[in-house]
């Protein structure tokens, strides 16, 4: 997982640089089925900052397939977010991965902002979902139908406004304290433009079981969060924010490592900086999740 990246596209490229060929030499050593970004990819989507995103994710290619968000700052003019416009597809078009076999489909022909994909794995298969920064009403009746015809396989859903710091999902309707709401911005000036965490959980997360993880940025504080939340079907999503962007080097390239045992029975989640050879040992940056394992016969958790 590539938290925000936006002041290494602005400011530190070669951070940006290290995190993606660290993962492209050490792909195969560790085994790597796909790298999910989740979104403010650059600061102030401008091109000048797209071309240091494309010549990162770009030493990708050939290596390990990467799923896309777009954050915030990925839209309107100078990362304003005042509309949804994005350079993001003419780095990024669509038709370089439509062709792929673990490529799923997306909202909107021609457009990556939302896409689908589905990965084989050891553990077996995993559907990768990418949301829009506060996606639309019609953005999640889409992905409800995309997991309604993928009931059997294991999700994790990558947007970029979900999780606040303090562990609690973004809801503007009972938590107008959070700062940084989609509702803040102003792709949010119509019925249906945004929606918070608490309402992608209450129309989305909490009725599809095969839902495992959600990881998500954009938060600054402390830049962490995490929860676990029970689903309608008795299972339980694990909810994870990791957002470096706002500490020193523009997070150093710390990025996150799931590691799911041979089992699929838990995942190993770390926190690592290519650029400095670190890694953080914390208990919010280095913990083990139990995955629901009810679905692959398994006997319940305790």
């Amino acid at each position: 997982m590539l938290p925000d990246t936006q002041i290494l596209a602005a400011s530190h490229p070669e951070i940006f640089a290290s995190q993606t060929r660290w993962i492209a030499e050490e792909s195969d050593a560790w085994n790597v089925q796909f790298v999910a970004h989740v979104g403010d990819i650059v600061d102030d989507n401008s091109a000048t900052q797209w071309d240091v995103a494309f010549d990162a994710l770009r030493r990708l290619d050939g290596h390990v397939p990467y799923v896309l968000a777009v954050g915030n700052h990925d839209l309107g003019p100078f990362g304003s977010a005042h509309d949804r416009g994005t350079l993001l597809n003419d780095y990024f078009p669509l038709s370089d991965v439509a062709h792929e076999p673990w490529f799923g489909g997306a909202f909107d022909a021609g457009r990556r902002e939302n896409t689908f994909a589905v990965f084989d794995t050891p553990t077996g298969p995993w559907l990768v979902l990418a949301l829009e920064f506060g996606p639309r009403s019609e953005v999640l009746a889409w992905a409800d139908g995309v997991l309604r015809a993928h009931p059997d396989e294991r999700t994790l859903i990558v947007t970029h406004a979900y999780l606040y710091s303090d562990d609690t999902r973004y809801d503007h309707v009972t938590r107008p304290d959070q700062d940084w709401s989609p509702y803040d911005y102003g792709v949010a000036n119509a019925p249906g433009a945004v929606n918070d965490g608490e309402e992608m959980f209450q129309r989305l997360i909490r009725r599809h079981d095969q839902i495992e993880l959600v990881v998500c940025g954009h938060v600054l504080h402390d830049g962490l969060g995490r929860r676990t939340s029970r689903q309608d079907g008795g299972g339980h999503v694990h909810e994870l924010l990791a957002n470096y962007q706002h500490r020193e080097l523009g997070g150093a390239g710390f990025l996150r490592i799931f590691t799911v045992s041979p089992w699929g029975d838990r995942v190993h989640v770390q926190t690592y900086s290519p650029y400095l050879g670190a890694w953080r040992d914390g208990p919010e940056e280095s913990f083990v999740l139990e995955l629901d394992r009810r679905r692959d016969g398994a006997d319940d958790l305790d």
